[in-house]
């Protein structure tokens, strides 16, 4: 579905990925790790197309984004969730979640099976983005991304900040994303125990390149949390 082939990013005239090769499969839910400052989040900003990519491809079912603004990206079918969630604070719960109808055209309704995902999002619909929790915030968030009916939902460190329950809950989330409206995930993430349960296949990246990848069945987790804390 997503394939990243001999991709350069730039911050200014610094290269922070050289070279990425990656494929997320349709269906699968795809987890990029790695300590803090390798290039996780550049790499998904690559994706949708927030930085800048002179060399490689990124290809979304076959066809080259590379040069695609943001915009195009999203309508293609991609929907995304930054770290830090980007809520807009004083819009209520329902206006944030009408704003995911935008790659639409702004027409439709929110699917219902959002709701119940994420419950506490109708009980809170009046009440503004930024009077929420940050567990709740990240639930918002996610919904958002999904009003849509994105083909791929990608996601920037879904878990960072939010209290254990709530970790279950977008744990839950994704299975049923995925296993239910087949949806595919991509996301970067710090909490090795949150990927282990929740994907299918990790790459572990250092320094912008990818040192290890495989199916997150066949891979050793101490060997993965060796790696991360070296």
């Amino acid at each position: 579905m997503l394939q990243i082939k001999g991709l350069d990013t730039y911050y200014g005239e610094s290269r922070v990925i050289a070279g990425l090769d990656l494929t997320v499969k349709k269906g699968s839910v795809t987890c990029l790790i790695g300590r803090n400052g390798v290039g996780k989040s550049t790499t998904l900003k690559s994706v949708m197309g927030l930085v800048k990519t002179p060399c490689g491809q990124i290809l979304f079912n076959g066809q080259d984004m590379i040069k695609m603004p943001t915009y195009n990206r999203v309508k293609l079918g991609m929907g995304y969730v930054p770290q830090g969630r980007d809520i807009f604070p004083q819009m209520t719960v329902q206006e944030n979640l009408e704003l995911g109808l935008q790659p639409k055209g702004g027409k439709g309704e929110i699917p219902h099976y959002i709701y119940e995902l994420f419950p506490i999002l109708p009980q809170f619909a009046k009440r503004k983005g930024g009077d929420l929790s940050g567990g709740q915030q990240q639930q918002l968030a996610i919904a958002r991304a999904l009003a849509a009916e994105p083909k791929i939902l990608i996601l920037d460190e879904p878990t960072e900040g939010i209290q254990p329950s709530i970790i279950q809950d977008i744990e839950t989330a994704i299975r049923k994303i995925k296993t239910e409206k087949g949806i595919t995930v991509f996301l970067v993430e710090q909490y090795l125990e949150f990927v282990l349960n929740v994907s299918h296949e990790i790459y572990i990246m250092e320094k912008g390149n990818i040192v290890l990848h495989g199916a997150t069945k066949e891979l050793d987790a101490a060997n993965i949390q060796k790696i991360l804390t070296e």
